[in-house]
């Protein structure tokens, strides 16, 4: 364990390897932030041209991509209201308000630091789990998965505390627009209106960019002005503010703990992903707050919860995929098809054969998130003030780079006009 620990730090100092980890981070981060695009197609496109390259240089440039994807997606989160991944819709929620009083550096930097400490402690378990990662994932079977559909139902539920019924109601939408598509119980299609498009059901991203992405376009463009027009910080947003707002996770130690325990956890299981760890994250510290009321409002807190879950994901999706060959989402599909592309065998013979290229990915992993989280930290200055650029120029920019994402999902217009509607 030692030798190969050594020897994936030893190629970690490599020249190449530095290269393939700047490469991949930025590339990671562009992704991310556009809308509807990600990790995924970042390493579907690139995956063929590392044919050939050294396994350790392609295990490097990977590690970069989807280990910082859903901390760029936090950009434009908090920036336009715009998740540019899945795993970052609840950050919308409490960063965007902050962008709007004139603190977008602040929350870019709470966001930064969250993202990047969660990333670390799931690291530490996974390489604490490692050995027995394997009698920890297979425990979870149909019942397991019934009852963790049940707990996000009733995180639905208990996130609308006002209303409970609204919760209710909301979860039973979401269970209703689940069932568009072919059941592959029963062979039916339902709901589908005669529309192959909807065989697959109802694509998430095409539903997120209209809610959040149009949605909020249209309140901007009807209004006038720029995104941020209250706060201190209007009109200087520098690297004071973001770099203040890094430190200021520190203040929420117990959320950033729950939110890296969630995101671990449930990034482990496969098929979970961080979409739900988000979510549940950030409604398991609205409740135990014991000022829920702030939550959506501009709340530091909201933001360490959201991103420290949804990057704590990443090493909790390793897990499976580097112990017996399971890939915990699409990401770790191409990986997977990277090792196999390199002459690795994916499973138990990873950790047998090649324990060396395991620790590659690992250190990989946390050089990228220490990478990204300097780069957001002390450029969130200048990405902050995007905020203050009149909304008749950005709102166009917006809607293009928006549709982009979501046609680039399927290739297909019906994606756009789902958005749309």
């Amino acid at each position: 364990m030692i030798e190969a620990f050594l020897e994936g730090l030893a190629q970690l100092g490599q020249p190449a390897a530095i290269a393939a980890i700047v490469a991949g981070t930025i590339v990671g981060v562009l992704f991310g932030a556009i809308p509807g695009l990600g990790s995924v197609i970042a390493m579907a496109v690139l995956l063929p041209f590392t044919f050939g390259w050294d396994a350790y240089i392609a295990m490097f440039l990977f590690a970069g991509i989807f280990g910082t994807a859903s901390t760029g997606g936090a950009i434009p989160a908090i920036l336009l209201n715009t998740p540019g991944t899945i795993a970052n819709v609840c950050t919308t929620l409490d960063g965007h308000p902050m962008a709007r009083r004139g603190e977008a550096g602040r929350a870019l930097g709470l966001a930064a630091m969250a993202s990047g400490l969660g990333t670390f402690f799931s690291i530490i378990v996974l390489a604490m789990l490692l050995p027995a990662a394997k009698l920890l994932i297979l425990a979870f079977g149909s019942p397991e998965f019934f009852w963790l559909v049940i707990l996000g139902l009733v995180a639905v539920t208990l996130a609308s505390r006002d209303n409970l019924v609204k919760g209710l109601a909301a979860g039973g939408v979401g269970i209703l627009l689940s069932l568009i598509g072919l059941s592959l119980v029963f062979g039916q299609v339902r709901f589908a209106l005669d529309s192959e498009f909807l065989y697959d059901g109802l694509p998430v991203v095409p539903l997120v960019v209209g809610f959040f992405a149009l949605s909020e376009l249209m309140v901007y463009t009807s209004r006038g002005g720029s995104i941020a027009t209250v706060g201190e910080g209007l009109s200087q947003p520098g690297i004071r503010q973001t770099v203040g707002g890094a430190l200021e996770v520190f203040r929420y130690k117990r959320v950033l703990l729950r939110g890296s325990i969630i995101g671990t956890v449930l990034g482990a299981v496969p098929g979970v992903g961080g979409a739900v760890a988000n979510f549940l994250a950030y409604t398991t510290a609205k409740q135990a707050s014991k000022t829920p009321e702030l939550f959506g409002t501009g709340y530091p807190g909201g933001i360490v919860a959201s991103e420290s879950a949804n990057d704590a994901k990443d090493g909790g999706i390793l897990l499976p995929t580097l112990t017996f060959g399971i890939p915990g989402n699409v990401e770790m599909v191409i990986l997977m098809g990277a090792f196999v592309l390199h002459g690795i065998t994916p499973g138990r013979q990873l950790l047998v054969h090649n324990l060396d290229i395991v620790w590659a990915i690992i250190l990989g992993v946390i050089a990228a998130q220490i990478l990204t989280t300097i780069i957001v930290v002390s450029g969130g200055g200048f990405l902050a003030k995007i905020s203050l650029i009149p909304v008749r120029y950005l709102a166009p920019i917006d809607a293009v780079l928006s549709f982009l994402g979501v046609y680039a999902i399927r290739s297909s217009p019906w994606a756009v006009q789902l958005a749309v509607v």
